[in-house]
């Protein structure tokens, strides 16, 4: 028989043996690329021929700190986020409010519920352009239809719509995870509560209040950090439908750092707005997740 101490040791090392090939993978994929491209961003690099110059500087920080166009993109990734968030979340806990209720047809509409989110990025990105055609959209179409609507807008080409239109196509992309997951939570909550509320006299508001939300405080936490970092992240519906225009009206972080890298050729300058839009992450995120822990324990 083996020793006990070879079972100890066994034990000790087993899940260091684990997570080696996932610290790995980590490293390879995340950790060194964040430190190369923070070196870059120190440099004056330029993406054809990409090598780390001589010499450190922070121009590229300072540049971008000086930049009309910078601040631009961050309010627009900042209103984007904001407007994605809230109306996922809004959705998301109406229809999962609907699909805990038993009906005729709930697998059917719970599959109507999912259709969005199954869709890929390009073809809704197209298929919502057609939507919002001016002449022969359906969403002009609809506007006109009530009797105090004489004029209708441009979607994509007036600065005062393009992001509210593209931020109701991410709504539209996005609300059916956050259904899923609050319809998980909701599946946890006992009708216990709801029973003794009823018998309390708490009203349909009430129960809404003091049961449900309090029920999905941890769900709802989780569905509002991944949505805003995949809105922070978003790309390809502003730049299939608007490329950041019209007058860098839908022009988030993620579109001017692309347009930085690939069509000026400037490294340096698109990592240093990779820092920032990492750091804004970070900053947003975590002060999410502080006041979550601070309602949880109060």
């Amino acid at each position: 028989m083996r020793p006990a101490d070879y079972a100890d040791r066994q034990d000790r090392w087993f899940p260091a043996v684990m997570l080696g090939p996932v610290l790995v993978v980590i490293f390879a994929l995340v950790i060194a690329p964040l430190v190369w491209g923070l070196r870059i961003s120190l440099t004056d690099s330029k993406m054809i021929g990409l090598g780390f110059k001589d010499g450190l500087t922070l121009q590229n920080y300072r540049s971008l700190l000086a930049d009309p166009d910078v601040w631009n993109a961050v309010w627009v990734t900042i209103l984007f986020s904001g407007g994605t968030v809230v109306g996922s979340v809004v959705l998301g806990i109406v229809a999962a409010l609907v699909l805990d209720r038993d009906f005729f047809g709930r697998g059917f509409v719970r599959v109507l519920v999912i259709l969005p989110w199954a869709v890929p990025h390009v073809v809704a990105a197209l298929v919502w352009q057609w939507m919002y055609n001016p002449d022969f959209g359906v969403m002009n179409f609809g506007l006109l239809l009530l009797p105090w609507v004489t004029a209708t807008p441009k979607w994509l080409s007036d600065p005062q719509f393009a992001l509210l239109a593209i931020v109701l196509v991410n709504v539209w992309k996005t609300y059916p995870f956050a259904a899923l997951l609050l319809l998980a939570g909701l599946q946890t909550i006992s009708d216990d509560l709801y029973e003794a509320s009823e018998i309390d006299g708490a009203g349909p508001v009430r129960r809404f209040l003091d049961i449900t939300l309090p029920g999905l405080r941890r769900v709802l936490a989780i569905v509002v950090l991944l949505l805003l970092i995949w809105s922070f992240g978003n790309f390809v519906f502003i730049f299939l439908m608007t490329q950041g225009g019209p007058a860098g009206a839908t022009n988030a972080l993620v579109v001017h750092i692309y347009f930085e890298a690939f069509r000026f050729f400037r490294a340096g300058s698109a990592f240093s707005m990779g820092a920032l839009l990492l750091l804004m992450s970070i900053i947003l995120t975590s002060a999410y997740l502080l006041i979550s822990r601070v309602q949880e324990n109060a």
